[in-house]
């Protein structure tokens, strides 16, 4: 009785065709895909300046490193408390302003970092757009088993371009320090060809290298987790490299000290005032 009292054409305006109602559940169905919106150009030269004492990060294995966590920790480590500040860029990146050269300097030389025994990365901020940046960890890696009498600066250099950009050397110590791409899987030896003729093969060990993949050696997995299921099926079976070793023996000192802390926590209350 109630809509009786409506007018009778607004009863007519909402009937609707079997055509009209298909074309509306069509429309409404498909997800809308908007193409670029192109941004205008404009002046944005105080923002490049205010960014050049940045460094953008990004995490390695998103699912046990939470950026926010990260920034908050490492401020702290480096002792910039009030010459740094830093934040989340979503789920994997994360950036960190200097207030000079200088700071920003010392933070890189001695990187690599790493956050809950995984590396991250971090790079010096540059006004460019890629999925693909930050990526460059540098480590420093001690190249193993190449022959005494090849043992030159030249020699060290070649196999740290094979690797990526060298930053520096260390000859007397059979070290380079490399550029590595931390979005790919590390590489643990390289066959090289002597000026002779001869084939050998260097193996390449990686100076502060925390938790990786020890089947594809990537540093956003555990090995349990790897997509390229391992060979060898037993695990006690399989020859260990020297940075699967250097990396299992950290893991297993970092547990005794914090077994170690543990064991005398009640000690240190009970003789506290």
């Amino acid at each position: 009785m109630f809509y009786s009292q409506f007018p009778s054409y607004l009863s007519m305006a909402q009937r609707y065709s079997k055509e009209e109602k298909a074309k509306w559940l069509d429309s409404s169905s498909k997800p809308k895909r908007r193409s670029p919106l192109r941004i205008p150009e404009s002046e944005n030269s105080a923002l490049i300046a205010e960014n050049k004492f940045t460094l953008l990060g990004r995490v390695t294995n998103p699912k046990i490193q939470r950026p926010r966590a990260l920034v908050e920790y490492m401020v702290q480590y480096w002792n910039l408390e009030n010459r740094v500040t830093g934040r989340e860029l979503g789920p994997e990146r994360l950036f960190f302003r200097f207030e000079t050269e200088a700071d920003l300097q010392l933070v890189l030389k001695k990187a690599p970092y790493h956050f809950k025994k995984w590396m991250f990365i971090l790079q010096r901020w540059e006004p460019i757009v890629s999925e693909a940046f930050p990526a460059f960890i540098p480590f420093w890696i001690k190249v193993n088993d190449i022959p005494m009498h090849h043992c030159t600066e030249l020699t060290l250099n070649t196999i740290g371009q094979a690797l990526g950009p060298v930053i520096d050397k260390d000859l007397s110590d059979g070290r380079i320090r490399v550029n590595i791409n931390g979005l790919e899987p590390l590489e643990m030896k390289i066959p090289i060809r002597l000026p002779t003729g001869e084939v050998t093969t260097v193996f390449l060990e990686y100076e502060k290298l925390e938790k990786h993949c020890f089947s594809c050696f990537s540093l956003s997995h555990e090995e349990k987790a790897c997509p390229l299921k391992p060979l060898v099926s037993n695990k006690e079976s399989r020859i260990l490299g020297i940075n699967q070793k250097k990396t299992l023996q950290n893991l297993e000192d970092g547990k005794r000290r914090q077994d170690a802390r543990r064991s005398n926590w009640p000690a240190r209350r009970e003789e506290a005032p």
